[in-house]
């Protein structure tokens, strides 16, 4: 039937596309210093993206948290820290129909930090390297180096 009835559309419906894993996993805590520390994201994917020791990341972190008077955790610090390494800032990707695009499915082969539902993690490469696996989360904003 190629007709419409009253308050329908003849338009087709929209499919998403089929399911992809473009991103690999690698399960790292990121040369952690306290092993039984478990809430670290910023400092662990910082360090990984800037290939920085985990210590010398923390420590520089701190000196710049204590500058700025906010914790290193705190957005305005660890933004400041990787702008100041090269980093910067884009838009969310999003897929043909504007949503975000899940990290899983992300087809990224550089390196980034990317901020996701209160978690930040690093692509490296095509691959998402944290201590869990959080690929199935939304790719919010990302700092990716400049060439």
């Amino acid at each position: 039937f190629t007709g419409s009835f009253a308050g329908t559309s003849t338009k087709r419906p929209r499919k998403r596309p089929t399911r992809r894993e473009d991103m690999d996993y690698c399960q790292t805590d990121g040369g952690r210093v306290c092993k039984t520390f478990k809430d670290d994201c910023v400092v662990r994917s910082i360090s990984i993206a800037i290939r920085k020791p985990y210590a010398e990341t923390f420590r520089e972190l701190m000196l710049l948290g204590l500058e700025v008077g906010a914790y290193p955790n705190h957005e305005k610090v660890w933004v400041k820290y990787l702008e100041g390494q090269g980093f910067v800032k884009h838009k969310p990707p999003r897929d043909a129909w504007g949503k975000l695009i899940k990290l899983a499915d992300w087809d990224f082969g550089g390196v980034a930090v990317v901020k996701n539902s209160g978690h930040l993690t690093v692509v490296d490469g095509g691959t998402v390297r944290d201590s869990w696996d959080c690929r199935r989360r939304p790719v919010n904003s990302y700092w990716a180096q400049t060439a």
